[in-house]
Formats: structure tokens, C-alpha cells, sequence
């Protein structure tokens, strides 16, 4: 991890912009971005966008490094609720932040990455040079304030209210980390007595903000476990958050993003994925593949028109039909079209076997010298939107209900013989409802 910090310093120092690179994240939190914060109602899912993001970037950035497109890295959570001696500085922050420097591969003392940061926001917005480029922290309360914490995250994990949740969340717990690192400097550089975690605008430069901000997506992770079936507000579910996401492709960490929270070695937490006490992995994994889940969220009556809409659709290789029932989890092929729960449907014309030369269909395949500068060709699924009409199906579940919470879309892909085929047949990037009201 702290090389992938280094790593993610050097490619900014190369090229500010550099999507790999600390500062493309770091000043979207604020300065000079001011992205962060404009709506207190999407706290979770923008943060979750974000770090997500950040996540991948520090690991494009380690693969850049050690030039091995093989490597794996995950950001760790810091657990602020806990203190462990063998772990902890006494100051309250984990050593591996906190130290000054350590020893790397070679056998070197080197500066510790974690520790601090250059800082955009000092550095260009405040003209400052030296040691004063790099984030600080003061956190003389922290260690005190642990017992705090660990209690206010047991009660917000009994609230079932999504709202009051997040809104508990986020301005007592979340805040209370970022102000006690921060902690009160009136002899600080900046032009506020806090240091850079204790305002939104320099927060997202000290790095052990995004350990804190992976904690903060853990808590709501486990109060998801706790309550699975809790009603998103629908603002949150339809709003685009950091990097253009929508809200509610958010919201399933594990089927969506593609990730879980443990405490166990990341190959006894594979491990543990997909089983129960009543059916084997296998079965549960093979059940999986078949039937894709979509959430829609709350759905308000009186609509004119819904649809389904796919984004970055991958055009298949193979011709199929998506078809889409409403709240019926048991779908098959054999359901057809009049089961009261079939929403609508698209068919999809396969391209076939690719017929190019390499880089054709994937041009991360094309062969180029050194001196060829010419950009790669864009994939055409960059810029797809399908979509499927279910007005009708909809309408049909919603009867003369005003709304109808949590409600849920089931895909089965079907071959040209009329067979189901596996969910991952069909690949996409977000999927989402759309419904339209009369003018």
C-alpha cells in the first residue's frame, strides 16, 4: 500500500491530470473541484463512488510502478473503534499511518507515504512551499474519543431508517474523525485553525482520509447486512454521484462493485462467498449465474412510459433475447411472455467470432511500436444505451397501488434455440429505471 501511495504521488508530480495520479482525486473532494458536500442526502453513495474510484486508481498506479498488470490491491479499512496497542501510535492513529518513515523492499529508511502528502490546495492555492506543501495532523483527542465512537456506531446499526441513519452518520461519528485528526493548530498554515482532515477542502489530500472514508462505506455495509431490506429514498437511488455513477448501482457493494468487507485473508473471504448452511457453493454459484437481480427502488404510479435502461452495454458475440419479469425471482425461460410478471424484452444481433486484426474488438490487443502516437480507437460500448420498454409489465405490478417499494427486476438472457443461457452472457456498466409523467 505505500508504495501504491508513492506511486500515485510520482504519476502526479509527472502529470497533474493523470487519472491514475493522488491529486485527481484528492481535489475533487474540494479545492479546487468543490464537488463534495452539495447534497447531505447522497452522503453514503458519493463517498462510496469515490473511494471505489480511488481504490482502483492506487491500484492502476502500483501495477504502473512495478510494471505487472497481474497485481491485486484492495484499501484497507481503518477501524477508529478500536484501539491495539501492537498496532496503534498512542496518539490513537494506526503506526502504519502515523510513523514518520520505514523500512522498504531494499532494506532503505525512507519517508512514509501514509503519513503525509504534497497538497494541491497548499501548494497552488495557497502559495506555500517547503514543508508547508505537506498535510498535518494534530490528533491530541482521538485515543479519548475511541470509546465515543465504538458506541455511536452501535446505535446507528439499529436505526432502520435510511435517512436518519445517514444523516446520525455523517455529522457525528464521520465529522468527529475528521476534526479530531485534524485537531486545532492556531498556528497552522492554512487559513483555518483545523489542519487539512478538519475542512472539506483539504481533507481528501491527508492520505489517511480514504482509510477513514472505507471505514465509514464499511459501517454502512454492515448496517446493509442488518437491514437488507430498508427503503432507499428514490432521490438517492436516481442521483449521479462522483465519476458519474448513478445511486443505485451503489447500493449492492457485493454484486455490483464487486466487493465485501473482512476481517479474515482476502483468499478465506473468497472462500467464504457463496455458501450457507442449506446449499453447496456450487449450486448457489450456478442458481446465481443463471438470473441477474436489478433494483429499481421505490416506483411512483402514473407514468406514461418506463423503461429499463442499460449503459456501456459490451456487444455480445452471440445473438440472445434479455427478457425482464418484475418482482419474480423464479423466472425461466419456460415463463414466457403472458406470466403476469414478464416486463418486456430486446434482442440482441451477435457481431460473431472478431475478424480483425488484434486490437479489432479489444484495442488493449494492438500491437504498437514506440513511436506510433496515434490514440486507441474508442470501443463502441463506451457510448451504448439499450433500452427496454416494461410500461406495461410495470403498470401491471403497481395496479392501483400510489407506489410501491423496493421493487425488482429479474433478467434471464435466452439463446436462439430458446435456452437460458448465464446472466454474464451480457455485460454492462449501470443499468437503470426511467419513467416518464405526461407534459
Amino acid at each position: 500500500m505505500r508504495d501504491a501511495y508513492a506511486a500515485m504521488y510520482e504519476i502526479s508530480d509527472i502529470a497533474q491530470g493523470d487519472n491514475r495520479g493522488y491529486y485527481i482525486y484528492a481535489r475533487g473532494h474540494g479545492y479546487d473541484l468543490d464537488l463534495c458536500h452539495n447534497d447531505n442526502r447522497i452522503f453514503l453513495t458519493w463517498h462510496r463512488s469515490y473511494v471505489y474510484s480511488f481504490e482502483k486508481a492506487l491500484n492502476s498506479a502500483l501495477q504502473w510502478k512495478r510494471q505487472d498488470n497481474e497485481l491485486e490491491l484492495t484499501l484497507p479499512y481503518w477501524d477508529w473503534t478500536q484501539f491495539l496497542t501492537a498496532t496503534h501510535a498512542p496518539n490513537g492513529l494506526p503506526k502504519v499511518v502515523d510513523d514518520e518513515s520505514y523500512t522498504n523492499a531494499e532494506g532503505d529508511e525512507v519517508p512514509n507515504p501514509l503519513a503525509r502528502a504534497k497538497s494541491l490546495f497548499r501548494i497552488v492555492g495557497l502559495g506555500l512551499t517547503g514543508d508547508d506543501q505537506y498535510t498535518s495532523r494534530l490528533p491530541t483527542r482521538l485515543r479519548n474519543d475511541i470509546p465515543l465512537l465504538r458506541n455511536e456506531v452501535a446505535r446507528y446499526l439499529t436505526n432502520p431508517s435510511f435517512s436518519a441513519f445517514q444523516d446520525d452518520f455523517n455529522f457525528a461519528a464521520h465529522g468527529h474523525v475528521h476534526v479530531v485528526v485534524g485537531g486545532s493548530d492556531p498556528a497552522s498554515p492554512l487559513p483555518f485553525p483545523a489542519r487539512d482532515m478538519g475542512r472539506t477542502v483539504s481533507a481528501a489530500y491527508d492520505p489517511v482520509f480514504w482509510l477513514h472514508h472505507a471505514m465509514c462505506d464499511k459501517v454502512w455495509a454492515d448496517w446493509q447486512q442488518i437491514w437488507p431490506n430498508a427503503n432507499i429514498p428514490q432521490h438517492v437511488l436516481d442521483t449521479v454521484v462522483y465519476d458519474g455513477r448513478v445511486g443505485a448501482d451503489l447500493i449492492d457493494n457485493e454484486t455490483s462493485l464487486r466487493y465485501i468487507y473482512s476481517e479474515d485473508s482476502v483468499e478465506a473471504a473468497i472462500g467464504a462467498l457463496g455458501t450457507s448452511d442449506t446449499a453447496p457453493a456450487a449450486a448457489l454459484s450456478a442458481a446465481a449465474s443463471q438470473v441477474k437481480e436489478v433494483q429499481l427502488g421505490t416506483v411512483e404510479a402514473g407514468f406514461v412510459r418506463a423503461e429499463l435502461e442499460f449503459h456501456k452495454l459490451r456487444p455480445p458475440r452471440d445473438s440472445f433475447e434479455l427478457r425482464v419479469y418484475i418482482d419474480n425471482p423464479s423466472c425461466t425461460a419456460s415463463t414466457g411472455y403472458k406470466d403476469d410478471s414478464y416486463g418486456g424484452r430486446i434482442v440482441f444481433f451477435g457481431h460473431g467470432p472478431c475478424h480483425g486484426a488484434p486490437g479489432h474488438c479489444n484495442p488493449d490487443l494492438a500491437i504498437r511500436d514506440e513511436y506510433d502516437l496515434r490514440a486507441k480507437h474508442p470501443l463502441r460500448h463506451e457510448h451504448t444505451r439499450y433500452r427496454v420498454d416494461i410500461t406495461r409489465g410495470l403498470r401491471r405490478f403497481i395496479g392501483r397501488k400510489k407506489s410501491v417499494k423496493n421493487v425488482k427486476a429479474y433478467l434471464v438472457i435466452v439463446d436462439d434455440s430458446g435456452a437460458r443461457v448465464s446472466s454474464e452472457a451480457v455485460s454492462y456498466d449501470q443499468c437503470s429505471l426511467r419513467t416518464f409523467a405526461k407534459d
